[in-house]
């Protein structure tokens, strides 16, 4: 298996950390950055990886929408979300999306490695706020997460532009597919979400929308 590990996140100096702690658990590896989505997919579709880093929160990240489909696209790469965010909901719907860890940026270096550690021996890393399989007190499911999960890479690349509020022309062109091609997808997307118009669909898509913590608010 390839030793490349890639980095995914807008903060240099977390890059850099992370870059360092990984690199002592994993001495041999090639270690890749991304400081966007649209650069991570990019690597992640010309490279093989033993293992990625994915802050959601990136200048053109859509939240968790975005774990769904690398993971939808990539379902062998074991993928580790990275975030300042600690709520619960959120780490469980990541577990849910077949993440294979949630780091929390607070955490120790000592943390950080026992989480690469744990994934690297194929096993599921949670905070230890939370137990393996990302359940705590008070856990609740983001609306349509199940739903999400069905969805193919295709009809959740349409569903993170309607959640932009794009029109389906306007889908059409950027996906470079046809408007009657979107509009099948809308129809399943609706199907399998158990919705009925767009409106809830731009719902959906916000409720799996991430933002990290303003600073100075933890």
């Amino acid at each position: 298996m390839s030793q490349a590990v890639l980095i995914a996140d807008d903060h240099p100096l977390f890059r850099e950390a992370l870059t360092y702690i990984a690199g002592s658990v994993l001495p041999d590896c090639e270690l890749h950055e991304a400081i966007n989505y649209q650069e991570t997919r990019d690597k992640l579709e010309s490279n093989s990886y033993k293992l990625v880093f994915l802050d959601l929160n990136m200048p053109d990240a859509n939240g968790l929408t975005d774990l769904a489909l690398l993971k939808k696209m990539h379902p062998q790469v074991p993928m580790v979300v990275v975030s300042a965010l600690e709520d619960p909901n959120i780490i469980k719907t990541c577990l849910d999306y077949n993440a294979s860890g949630y780091i929390i940026k607070s955490s120790s270096p000592e943390e950080i490695k026992k989480a690469i550690n744990t994934i690297l021996e194929g096993n599921i890393y949670a905070p230890p706020s939370m137990d393996q399989t990302g359940t705590s007190a008070s856990v609740t499911a983001k609306p349509g997460t199940d739903g999400i999960s069905s969805l193919t890479p295709s009809q959740l690349k349409v569903l993170i532009e309607i959640g932009k509020g794009k029109l389906n022309k306007q889908i059409a062109f950027d996906l470079e597919i046809s408007e009657a091609t979107v509009k099948a997808h809308i129809t399943s997307i609706f199907k399998k979400l158990g919705i009925n118009n767009r409106t809830q669909a731009v719902l959906i898509a916000q409720e799996h929308q991430t933002r990290n913590p303003a600073p100075g608010s933890q």
